[in-house]
């Protein structure tokens, strides 16, 4: 798609160093919009803003004919939106800008910060432009786009930022356009072709009774326009798509709630475990309406074709596991790598909202887990359990079978305390794995390991199987950056291998009877010692390595110091010295 949309924009630039207005308009209603939110998010006023992308538009149109390649590059856009807004007041920023404090908040700090760092910061974080494009738009190199974005996002720094900042970038797209394109187009008037006259005879053959018809005709299309043109019917209709969009929402909203068993979000807003299913996805589509009465208000009209879009993407958002599931098994990612990762990054934070919400219905039915009895194990009879299902509270029966459904079943977790029962992915049957690994690109298989379940047991398998799963979760790590929920699970998974490799879970035993490491160790920690430079695992266990030659294989001070944080600093460590 993006393939098309570039050789379509080459050929409407072709048709514009020929001087042909059409396809300067297409090109024109591609780029305009952005570099009027550049300007929003520069610190113009929405007029100016508006004003100024009138300018950067209108210089070119005047010009038609003698324009240059280099004039219909996105970055010259840019250069010319910043060197128009230089020197200019910034809007006033103590009003608001937004619905939402939170989003004004964040404008006013981005705002405010020197333009040496907030123009790469807008470009990179907004427009999706690389450091190199960004070079090329600011005249600066490569290293010190580089070193102002860093800056940049320690100035912007606070918890949740890039959530904060989505919504945001949310925020600036609803804002409608400011500019009036016949500011742009009123230095170039076509020249009406003549008409041709028709003779007197001519003229007197034409029936009256048609002239009236067609008069009549004009008369009724011209009060149509009118009406769906005027304020009160752009109104009335924004009003009905709004509560049309409600009702749409909540439909599937509540459609998904009941696939999954779950009760109304309501229910449990106020507990401690508030972030049920659909909740998220809830408050985004209120902003949603908010900002589309901010705009009613505002303009008397919304953008409809922007409305439905958000509407589609929220909407989709809902989707549960279970369709997530067999609408990949329809039509398979095996091939496309970057959506196999965006479909497990969606499937997994999903999978964590749902164990979050499944975890307080248990939790709520507690007495019914303890009335189950227990195993040969030491834990719940958990099959006992099930089959008294039918006896349970119609709303916890449901919940159950939404587990299942959902790919979820009860395991006993016996770790800390014997009596508590928690929520795993399930790893009692084969065939959602199956279906998603026979669906998904291979790359996304680590990630699939982890959310079936089949690492669990991990720690009681050989020092061999360990480290290939090591650097396994080290290749992932690296993979699902930008990721926010696979980074978190493979990062996870990846600090617990480390532990368990260099024998600090207390699993297996490193050492032989003489106080040395076993000879299996040494070769694991050697290998993974010459992994490479980039490494973190590599890196840590070369220090360990050289400080057990130096005594024998007998004392690390370094390898002491291997608990569970430690092993986290010393890995965010060398990752920044890594992007040094």
């Amino acid at each position: 798609m993006q393939r098309e949309v570039g050789i379509g924009l080459e050929v409407l630039k072709r048709r514009i160093l020929h001087g042909d207005q059409e396809a300067f308009k297409e090109w024109m209603d591609v780029h305009i919009q952005s570099i009027e939110r550049f300007a929003v998010q520069y610190g113009a006023s929405l007029e100016l803003a508006g004003t100024m992308a009138e300018t950067v538009f209108r210089n070119i149109y005047e010009r038609l004919g003698d324009v240059t390649e280099a004039d219909l590059k996105e970055c010259t856009l840019f250069v010319t939106a910043i060197g128009g807004l230089d020197g200019r007041q910034n809007a006033e920023t103590s009003g608001g800008l937004f619905s939402f404090e939170e989003d004004d908040e964040l404008h006013r700090r981005l705002v405010g910060m020197p333009k040496e760092y907030r123009v790469p910061f807008i470009l990179d974080r907004f427009h999706n432009k690389t450091s190199m494009q960004i070079a090329e738009i600011t005249g600066e190199t490569e290293q010190h786009v580089e070193q102002s974005l860093t800056k940049a996002y320690s100035l912007m720094d606070e918890p949740n930022l890039d959530k904060k900042l989505d919504f945001l970038n949310r925020s600036y797209e609803r804002i409608s356009t400011s500019y009036n394109e016949m500011n742009i187009f009123h230095s170039k008037v076509e020249e009406s072709p003549p008409v041709e006259q028709e003779n007197e005879t001519d003229k007197k053959k034409k029936p009256y009774l048609f002239w009236g018809m067609g008069a009549g005709i004009l008369l009724v299309l011209l009060s149509i326009i009118t009406y769906t043109n005027s304020d009160a019917y752009q109104v009335k209709a924004a009003e009905k798509f709004m509560e049309k969009a409600k009702d749409s929402f909540q439909e599937e909203l509540e459609r998904n709630l009941q696939l999954a068993g779950l009760p109304a979000p309501e229910f449990l807003r106020r507990d401690i475990y508030a972030e049920t299913y659909g909740e998220d996805t809830r408050r985004k589509f209120d902003w949603f309406i908010a900002g589309l009465k901010d705009q009613l208000e505002r303009d008397g009209r919304i953008d409809k074709k922007n409305a439905k879009s958000e509407l589609d993407s929220l909407i989709h958002e809902l989707m549960i596991p279970s369709e997530m599931v067999a609408n990949v098994s329809e039509k398979t990612l095996v091939n496309n790598q970057g959506k196999s990762m965006d479909f497990v990054n969606e499937y997994a934070t999903k999978m964590s909202t749902l164990m979050k919400s499944y975890m307080h219905i248990l939790a709520q039915n507690e007495s019914l887990i303890r009335e189950s009895g227990w195993n040969d194990e030491g834990g719940y009879d958990l099959e006992t359990f099930y089959a008294k299902k039918s006896d349970y509270p119609e709303a916890f029966q449901r919940a159950i079978d939404g587990m299942e459904a959902q790919g979820f079943i009860l395991m006993n977790d016996m770790s800390m305390l014997s009596e508590y029962v928690y929520v795993y992915p399930n790893t009692g049957t084969r065939d959602l794995s199956k279906v998603l690994h026979e669906n998904l690109h291979p790359d996304t298989s680590i990630y699939l390991a982890i959310l079936m379940g089949d690492l669990f047991d991990i720690q009681n398998r050989s020092i061999g199987e360990q480290t290939d799963l090591l650097l396994q979760l080290e290749k992932g790590l690296s993979q699902a950056a930008g990721y926010e929920e696979l980074y978190s699970l493979t990062f996870n998974a990846y600090i617990s291998m480390i532990y368990s490799v260099t024998g600090m879970g207390g699993y297996h035993e490193i050492r032989d009877s003489t106080g040395t490491i076993k000879e299996e160790y040494k070769e694991v920690w050697t290998r993974i010692a010459f992994n490479g430079k980039n490494s973190p695992a590599g890196q840590m266990m070369r220090q360990v390595v050289i400080e057990m030659e130096d005594s024998g294989w007998t004392i690390s001070a370094y390898l002491d110091r291997f608990q569970y944080f430690f092993i986290e600093g010393e890995f965010k460590r060398i990752m920044g010295e890594l992007k040094k």
